[in-house]
């Protein structure tokens, strides 16, 4: 098994437990031009996935770029709204990890089905 095919298992893996804990959760979509962005907002935390939309969109970067941009502007929304997270939110939300799989997808479009980045920012709960 190939590094690319050890992170896609690890990722999906991880969306599978998120999504066994939807009980208090609600989801969202937001589209983008290249991307779907899916937001799961939990008690404590925020996951977001994106993914490409097309095998064409997947032939260069710049999904990961929209999906960086459409999660950065969603998280400085919630932290306009007074949501404080537990670290610093960055205009790379996704991080290195993303543009690594993205570098790998563009060597093997192919595998676009497959292909998601996700990331999960835990905020402090507000007290009522």
């Amino acid at each position: 098994m190939n590094l690319t095919s050890s992170l896609l298992i690890f990722a999906l893996g991880g969306m599978v437990s998120m999504l066994a804990e939807a009980d208090n959760q609600q989801t969202q979509s937001t589209q983008g031009e290249l991307v779907e962005l899916s937001i799961i907002l939990s008690e404590h935390s925020i996951a977001l996935n994106c993914l490409p939309k097309t095998q064409a969109a997947s032939i260069n970067a710049d999904w990961v770029v929209e999906c960086n941009r459409l999660a950065y502007e969603y998280l400085l929304a919630k932290s306009a709204e007074g949501m404080a997270f537990q670290r610093q939110v960055n205009e790379k939300p996704f991080g290195m990890a993303a543009d690594f799989i993205a570098t790998n997808l563009m060597q093997n479009p192919a595998s676009f089905k497959a292909a998601h980045i996700s990331q999960e920012f835990e905020f402090i709960p507000k007290k009522t």
